[in-house]
């Protein structure tokens, strides 16, 4: 249990998984079942996107930008503050990783629009 707290919210998702799955039980009782559909799946896109934005702040994108030489700076200047290209590509060729609420929202997301394909069936 203390292994999976590590990896990602475990209670905040578990609350947003029963709000779901409380949904799905007030479309059995009556409420339009196209709505509560609809709704659970923009959350569960808006979720993955939310993920997306996470993995790709965490990318390194902007890590090693190419500085030009300023007017007036001499050559012994520029090439200390020369961008070391071993330290970029050794940033840039890292793996990607999930941090814990990327891949909360993973789940969440995924939760949610399988919810919503099972509510339209």
């Amino acid at each position: 249990m203390e292994r999976i707290k590590q990896k990602y919210y475990f209670k905040s998702v578990t609350a947003i998984q029963i709000v779901g799955i409380m949904l799905v039980i007030a479309n059995i009782i009556g409420i339009d079942r196209v709505l509560i559909s609809n709704i659970l799946f923009l959350v569960g896109l808006v979720a993955i996107c939310l993920m997306i934005i996470d993995i790709l702040l965490g990318a390194h994108l902007l890590a090693g930008w190419f500085k030009h030489k300023k007017k007036g700076e001499t050559d012994d200047e520029y090439q200390q503050a020369k961008i070391n290209v071993r330290e970029v590509g050794s940033i840039k060729n890292q793996p990607i990783r999930f941090s814990k609420f990327g891949k909360s929202a993973l789940i969440i997301g995924v939760t949610y629009i399988v919810l919503s394909i099972i509510i339209t069936v």
